[in-house]
């Protein structure tokens, strides 16, 4: 058992928490302990609330990583995060589950518009 894993057990996450477990792999970001403090921060010292927090913090890295260095828009990016087994992640209004998801949308789009440049 990892320190990082040990201390989230100790703040009550679950151990099925297989979306906040799999972020790393599933989207490119771990947690820092900046962010868990953050995250403590944020959600007022309450708990119950942290592992919310803590997975909006982890969220928006990957949002203004496609943001910031792909072009795409804040708005086409959302999330509804309330608890371990109902969480889930959007962009363009298609639930995502992993950066390979919001790849392909990318490129499903790319390919339509570029089909519409010569069809027009």
């Amino acid at each position: 058992m990892t320190n990082n894993y040990a201390i989230l057990l100790s703040l009550g996450f679950c151990k099925e928490d297989y979306k906040f477990e799999n972020f790393k792999s599933d989207f490119g970001y771990d947690w820092t302990s900046e962010d868990l403090d953050n995250a403590i921060e944020s959600a007022g010292f309450d708990i119950r609330n942290v592992r919310n927090c803590l997975m909006d913090i982890l969220w928006f890295k990957v949002v203004y990583e496609y943001v910031d260095n792909k072009g795409c828009d804040r708005e086409n990016f959302d999330c509804y995060v309330n608890g371990s087994l109902d969480t889930h992640f959007y962009f363009k209004e298609t639930e995502v589950n992993s950066t390979e998801d919001i790849e392909e949308l990318l490129e499903r789009e790319n390919e339509i518009s570029h089909r519409q440049v010569f069809n027009a």
